[in-house]
């Protein structure tokens, strides 16, 4: 089994090939969740801290946006990634590297947290999913908002989903083809991803595969987590009402 940190590690560098145009792909979803946090009161300039913010696909927008944003991220090269699109960007952050399980304090409190794109699952045990809402609830005064999407899981054990079909890419004349391999465990409370690329380069075909594994942490679960960790009116937000391609889950410090 391949940990978080190195398989983050290993994906930084070529994150953006998963999508057709990753920096259009991050705008939408720092327009869609700016939007969300202005709809529960968090407004720029606004203080939100992004806890496993990767190479900067959600932190980066928001702070474009004008909240004041502190990504980190458990992954080193994720975060030197997402300073450097910053820095190409012109858009102004803090970044670190920190584990979600035991993140610094801060000189203030945050108004917002947030936490996207299926991280939290990558939590395996109910002692470090407990563990890391209990990190981000240390970072908020009473009233303060966490914001987090997940894969839908109860839909994805209920249907035995196998991957993501591939994706094709055609940009600037190059060929690339990308999708996912699911392989369950026998109780299907985990599940190992199996993340693959096929780049054509002139007339030859590079392969690239990196695996890790996730929990398939239903709502219910999460709900349970959040409310033991601190957290109260906790409330499923579903792509079609809050616009986000993902459950997206919300939740107020007590």
């Amino acid at each position: 089994m391949v940990d978080p940190r190195t398989f983050y590690g290993d994906l930084a560098g070529d994150y953006h090939l998963m999508f057709r145009d990753w920096w259009a792909s991050a705008q939408h979803q720092g327009d869609v969740l700016g939007e969300l946090l202005r709809r529960h009161g968090i407004h720029p300039p606004a203080r939100v801290a992004d806890c496993t913010c990767g190479i900067g696909t959600q932190a980066l927008p928001l702070a474009a946006q004008g909240f004041r944003v502190a990504g980190s991220d458990l992954s080193a090269a994720a975060v030197a990634r997402a300073r450097t699109e910053a820095r190409d960007r012109g858009i102004e952050l803090a970044l670190s590297v920190a584990d979600v399980r035991a993140l610094p304090p801060a000189d203030r409190p945050f108004d917002a947290v947030v936490s996207c794109d299926n991280s939290l699952p990558h939590l395996l045990t109910d002692a470090d999913l407990a563990a890391a809402l209990r990190s981000i609830r240390g970072l908020l005064d009473p009233g303060g908002l966490f914001l987090a999407s997940t894969r839908d899981y109860d839909a994805i054990v209920r249907d035995q989903v196998a991957g993501v079909m591939p994706a094709v890419h055609d940009v600037d004349g190059r060929r690339r083809i990308v999708g996912q391999a699911w392989q369950w465990s026998a109780d299907h409370r985990t599940v190992e991803i199996h993340v693959f690329c096929l780049r054509r380069e002139g007339p030859e075909w590079a392969a690239a595969v990196r695996s890790t594994t996730y929990r398939a942490l239903l709502r219910d679960e999460l709900t349970a987590a959040l409310s033991t960790a601190g957290f109260a009116d906790v409330r499923w937000l579903f792509p079609d009402e809050s616009g986000y391609y993902q459950p997206v889950v919300v939740a107020q410090a007590r």
